[in-house]
């Protein structure tokens, strides 16, 4: 499979629309100073918020159209495959390293870990948001004997691997890192996960506190905030 021809294609066909309170809520974690990486950071939604934020951004994606578009942007964004290459970077260079809903799509998930904790500046924060395959609705489907692809959740077609929480903090532990927080992220708008009384005010509000209470079991979207271990 050639993964950079396929990311192509997928922000060919996609605008820059995104999930604003998602991508708000991850800013919010990025230390307030400090020199920033965003790993495979698509077409640089994220990363151009962080930069407005005032912060020193730098970005990798393996989609070259999507680097295109974030340097289109003013962003510093450089073509990388993760799972074939090292980043371009000296160990320590960051402060911060945020990885959103990209680990899903390497043959590789761990190494693009281990180097993102490379990277990473002893007692620096790293921010990993992952789509939850142990979300409520995928153990209801296999306690019956189905695993969907649900276009937009976990199984999505184009996520290569699928990860719940265990795995990851084995993952992350193993890089050097110690796990501050384990956030979820519900994600309300994807449909084939929720059906739309979930959507409305009062449930949405109950939604989401369930989400904070149990992400493993109620999110869509775990986000780990995590130090590395100088």
């Amino acid at each position: 499979m050639d993964l950079t021809r396929n990311a192509d294609e997928y922000w060919r066909a996609k605008d820059d629309s995104v999930d604003d309170e998602r991508l708000q809520q991850l800013v919010e974690l990025v230390a307030k100073s400090g020199d920033v990486l965003v790993v495979d950071g698509g077409p640089g939604m994220l990363a151009e918020r962080l930069r407005d934020a005032g912060h020193d951004v730098r970005m990798t994606d393996v989609s070259a159209h999507a680097v295109e578009r974030a340097q289109a942007k003013g962003l510093d964004a450089t073509q990388l495959d993760t799972d074939d290459d090292a980043l371009p970077f000296g160990d320590g260079r960051f402060s911060c390293v945020v990885s959103d809903s990209a680990i899903e799509h390497r043959f590789w998930p761990r190494k693009a870990v281990d180097e993102c904790a490379r990277v990473l500046a002893p007692e620096g924060t790293f921010v990993l948001l992952v789509p939850n395959v142990a979300h409520w609705r995928h153990r209801l489907q296999l306690l019956f004997g189905r695993f969907p692809e649900v276009p937009d959740g976990p199984t999505d077609r184009c996520h290569l691997r699928m990860l719940a929480l265990p795995e990851l903090l084995v993952w992350v532990r193993g890089a050097g890192l110690s796990v501050d927080k384990v956030r979820g992220f519900p994600s309300l708008w994807v449909k084939g996960l929720y059906p739309g009384i979930f959507r409305a005010p009062g449930v949405r509000v109950l939604y989401r506190l369930l989400c904070w209470l149990r992400p493993s079991l109620f999110a869509r979207d775990l986000i780990l905030t995590c130090t590395k271990i100088g």
